[in-house]
C-alpha cells in the first residue's frame, strides 16, 4: 500500500510534468504565432503585355495606316533579346527615390523576367500591328525577307506618384541586306497613384516604342525610306 507521502509526491509529480508541458506548449504556439507574424506577405505579380492597345490605332493611322495592312510582299520579323541594364534586371520591381536612391519591391514583381517582358510584349505588338510572324529561333525560309529587331533598353525609371521614363535604342536590319535604320526612343508618362499606375505608364511607353519600330518596318516593306520618329 502506497504511503500519504509517497502519494504526496507522486501527485506534486504529475502536476510538475503537466506544469511544463503547458509551459512547452504555450511557448511553441508564441513561436507559431510569432513566425506566422513575420513571414512574407504574398506577393503581387505584374506584366506589360498588352501594350499595345489604343496607342497603335492612334500612330498608325497618323502615319497613313502604315502597318495596318497586310504587308505588300511577305516577310517575317525577328524580335531578338532585349538587352535591359542590370539595376533593373530582376523579379523584383525597382522603384526610383528621390537622392539617387531606390527601393527594391520584394511584394510587386514581374510576372517574367523584365527583359523577357519586354520581348515578349515587343514582338505580340509588332506581330499584330504588321500581320507578320516572328521566327526567332527558327530557321529562315528561303526567299523570305526578314527584319530582324535588336533593342537596347539605356533607361528604365519607375517613379510612383511621379513618372514612368523609358529610353531604348533599336536597330531593325533587313535579311538578306542592310540596316535599315537605328533610332532612339525617349519618352516619359505620369504615374499618379501607386505600383499599378507606375507599370500602366510603363506599358504605354512600350506601347509608342513598338509604334515607331513597326512603323519603320511596313514603310522599309512598303519600298519606301523609314525615318526615325521625333
Amino acid at each position: 500500500m502506497m504511503r500519504p507521502t509517497d502519494m504526496f509526491r507522486s501527485s506534486r509529480s504529475m502536476l510538475g510534468r503537466r506544469a511544463v508541458a503547458s509551459a512547452a506548449t504555450a511557448t511553441m504556439a508564441g513561436l507559431v504565432l510569432a513566425m506566422a507574424g513575420c513571414a512574407s506577405p504574398t506577393p503581387s505579380f505584374y506584366t506589360l503585355a498588352g501594350a499595345g492597345g489604343a496607342s497603335n490605332t492612334a500612330n498608325t493611322a497618323s502615319a497613313g495606316n502604315v502597318g495596318t495592312n497586310a504587308p505588300a510582299t511577305p516577310y517575317a520579323i525577328e524580335v531578338s533579346p532585349v538587352a535591359v541594364p542590370e539595376q533593373v534586371d530582376r523579379p523584383q520591381i525597382v522603384v526610383t527615390k528621390g537622392g539617387g536612391q531606390v527601393d527594391i519591391l520584394e511584394a510587386s514583381r514581374w510576372a517574367a523576367p523584365l527583359k523577357n517582358e519586354l520581348t515578349s510584349t515587343i514582338s505580340r505588338g509588332l506581330t499584330q500591328r504588321l500581320g507578320a510572324m516572328d521566327v526567332y529561333g527558327l530557321p529562315r525560309a528561303d526567299g523570305v525577307t526578314v527584319y530582324r529587331l535588336s533593342t537596347s533598353v539605356q533607361r528604365f525609371e519607375s517613379a510612383p506618384g511621379e513618372q514612368a521614363a523609358l529610353t531604348a535604342v533599336w536597330t531593325v536590319r533587313r535579311v538578306p541586306g542592310d540596316v535599315v535604320l537605328t533610332c532612339r526612343f525617349n519618352g516619359t508618362e505620369p504615374a499618379s497613384g501607386g505600383i499599378p499606375e507606375v507599370v500602366a505608364a510603363q506599358r504605354k511607353l512600350v506601347g509608342q516604342l513598338t509604334d515607331s519600330i513597326g512603323r519603320a518596318i511596313a514603310t522599309s516593306a512598303q519600298g519606301a525610306t523609314p525615318r526615325c520618329d521625333g
